[in-house]
């Protein structure tokens, strides 16, 4: 399916398909854990300058802007929060919301084969 949340929800066992082959299998918590990272997501007015504010963080392994929100994956998410925000304020850039999760299987998906599944929303 390419409804990530329905299938996290329901199924025991999931495969990861790109380009004809089975990149990963196991269970959602399984394949979340595998890419072993928090997610720090912070709205802001300026996403690309947040972007550069937060990449040379300390504990930050990547970066990526969807829209307005930019993601910033950590394998200590939670200790990470509090850095982002000062350095953000420092350099001035406005942050509407700022938001720790764990990863979604979108997120897996998009580690493990660097795009969006189809018909899902950038």
């Amino acid at each position: 399916t390419q409804y990530l949340e329905e299938a996290d929800a329901l199924a025991d066992r999931l495969g990861i398909i790109d380009q004809g082959q089975i990149i990963a299998e196991g269970t959602p918590t399984e394949l979340k854990r595998a890419i072993g990272a928090d997610i720090v997501a912070v709205r802001v007015d300026d996403p690309l300058r947040a972007a550069e504010v937060i990449q040379p963080l300390p504990g930050i392994d990547a970066v990526e802007v969807r829209g307005d929100e930019v993601l910033a994956s950590s394998t200590d998410g939670p200790i990470r929060v509090s850095p982002i925000a000062v350095a953000l304020a420092e350099q001035g850039v406005r942050v509407r919301s700022l938001t720790l999760r764990e990863p979604t299987l979108d997120d897996v998906f998009l580690t493990l084969t660097g795009q969006h599944l189809a018909g899902e929303a950038a």
